[in-house]
């Protein structure tokens, strides 16, 4: 046999090993899960600095908005 052919029964036997629904919880809850969650956990802070970034941007806006509405009535 040649190596393609050893290669190509090894790829289907792991793809179908991992299709079963034993392996695919597995895969979920012991390794794709605890990943996220520490992605999560790493990229909270920045998530919270963006949304302060952003309210802050908004009421800014809204500030700048106000400020030339009373300048164009008082005169």
């Amino acid at each position: 046999m040649s190596f393609n052919k050893i290669t190509n029964k090894l790829l289907n036997s792991i793809k179908e090993e991992i299709n079963n629904d034993e392996n695919i919880q597995i895969l979920k809850n012991d390794i794709l899960e605890p990943i996220i969650k520490e992605i999560f956990y790493m990229m909270y802070p920045y998530f919270i600095g963006v949304s302060i970034i952003f309210i802050i941007i908004i009421i800014m806006i809204f500030m700048i908005l106000f400020l030339n509405i009373k300048i164009c009535y008082s005169t």
